[in-house]
C-alpha cells in the first residue's frame, strides 16, 4: 500500500518536468498493445474542453506514478451510457504497481468527480477480458458489468460501471 497519500492534478496544471515524467511512465508492452501509449492517453485531452475531458496525473509527493483520462458530454465514447463519465485511460507506472496506487486513484477519481463534475451519476469503463488484475481491482472498487462483453480489437472487452455517490444522492 502507499505510504504517502496520492492526489490528482490536471495535466495543464503540471510543471513541465511533471508532464515529462507522466510521458515517461513505464507502461508494459502488453498494456500498450491493449490501451495505447502514454502520449496517446495524454493526447485525448488536447484541444478538448476541460469541462468534457480531464487528464489527471496521479501524484505521490508531487511525483507522477500514474495518469487517468475522464471524458463526458460530446467526448463520451460510444460504449458509455448517456450521462456517464467514462474512464478512458488508467495507467499506473509498472514499477509502482502492487502498491495500492490503482485502488487509491479510483477513490480519488470519485472525490474529484464529486467536486468538479457532480452532476454525473455514473463512472463507466471498458477493460480487456484478459486483464484479470484490472478486472479484479474494478470489481473490488464496486464496478459491475452493465452490458454484455463484445469483441474488441484484440479480444473480448467487458463494460463496467459504478454509480457515483454524490450524483446518486443529489
Amino acid at each position: 500500500m502507499t505510504n504517502t497519500p496520492l492526489h490528482l492534478q490536471r495535466w495543464q496544471a503540471l510543471t513541465s518536468e511533471q508532464q515529462q515524467s507522466v510521458l515517461a511512465l513505464h507502461i508494459s508492452p502488453e498494456q500498450i498493445e491493449f490501451a495505447g501509449t502514454m502520449a496517446q492517453a495524454v493526447a485525448v485531452g488536447e484541444g478538448a474542453s476541460p469541462d468534457e475531458v480531464a487528464g489527471l496525473a496521479v501524484l505521490q509527493a508531487d511525483v507522477p506514478v500514474g495518469f487517468v483520462v475522464l471524458c463526458r458530454g460530446s467526448r463520451l465514447p460510444e460504449w458509455a451510457p448517456t450521462g456517464a463519465v467514462a474512464l478512458r485511460a488508467m495507467r499506473i507506472d509498472s514499477r509502482e504497481q502492487g502498491k495500492g496506487h490503482g485502488k487509491a486513484a479510483l477513490a480519488l477519481m470519485e472525490t474529484w468527480l464529486s467536486e468538479h463534475w457532480p452532476v454525473c451519476p455514473l463512472l463507466a469503463l471498458c477493460v480487456d477480458d484478459q486483464n484479470l488484475a484490472a478486472r479484479r481491482a474494478y470489481e473490488v472498487a464496486g464496478f459491475t458489468e452493465y452490458t454484455e462483453p463484445k469483441a474488441g480489437r484484440i479480444g473480448l472487452v467487458r463494460y463496467l460501471a459504478k454509480p457515483l455517490k454524490e450524483a446518486a444522492s443529489a
